[in-house]
């Protein structure tokens, strides 16, 4: 006699609740990561290098919670909490305490740079076909995402700031070693995501 009583069903409200809070979990996490990197920035590169070191982590954390929310926008969501406190913290820093950006609007492009790359991992995990192997899907997400992520970066430098020149000159320092690293980071971190969540990817 089967005595486990009754099988109890989620509601709707109950799971979109659970993933609001596993979204904002992932935030919180990326979060970490990001605080993690701006130290690394200001105590060792001295300037935006910080985005080769947390490359891989970026992108385990953006492609295993596009994997486990499985809602569209989870990738562009997980990046809000550091690009909302990351916009205050830009706009004290380069707008009002040391006047480095063209206008007090770049503060605001500064911030969205985060969750635009959140939204290219949305469209790509969306877009390619369900067909391909988990393993070539989820690397190949995780890449556009920190390429993303580099790209929107680097166009920033270049048109957002009074002096662009030295912002530019370090951060592409190095590029021929560092960008290829940053791109093999990507897809390993996105294969990492992608095999901690195999069973959620075969169901997507």
């Amino acid at each position: 006699m089967n005595e486990s009583g009754p099988t109890i069903i989620p509601s709707e409200g109950g799971i979109r609740r659970q993933k609001i809070l596993t979204t904002i979990g992932y935030g919180l996490i990326l979060f970490v990561v990001f605080t993690f990197g701006t130290l690394f920035e200001l105590m060792v590169t001295k300037g935006v290098c910080f985005v080769y070191v947390i490359g891989y982590f970026m992108s385990l954390v953006t492609v295993h919670a596009i994997l486990k929310v499985k809602q569209f926008g989870t990738g562009m969501a997980v990046f809000l909490p550091y690009a909302i406190l990351g916009f205050f913290v830009e706009y004290m820093v380069e707008v009002v305490i040391t006047p480095a950006l063209i206008a007090p609007w770049a503060a605001l492009v500064w911030s969205l740079y985060g969750p635009l790359a959140g939204i290219s991992a949305d469209l790509t995990h969306r877009l390619l076909p369900t067909t391909l192997r988990w393993q070539f899907r989820s690397a190949f997400t995780g890449l556009i995402t920190v390429l993303t992520y580099f790209l929107l970066i680097l166009i920033t430098l270049a048109i957002l700031y009074n002096e662009p020149a030295p912002g530019l000159a370090h951060y592409l320092n190095g590029i021929f070693l560092t960008f290829p690293w940053l791109l093999i980071m990507g897809l390993f971190g996105g294969y990492t995501a992608g095999a901690l969540s195999s069973r959620s990817f075969d169901k997507c």
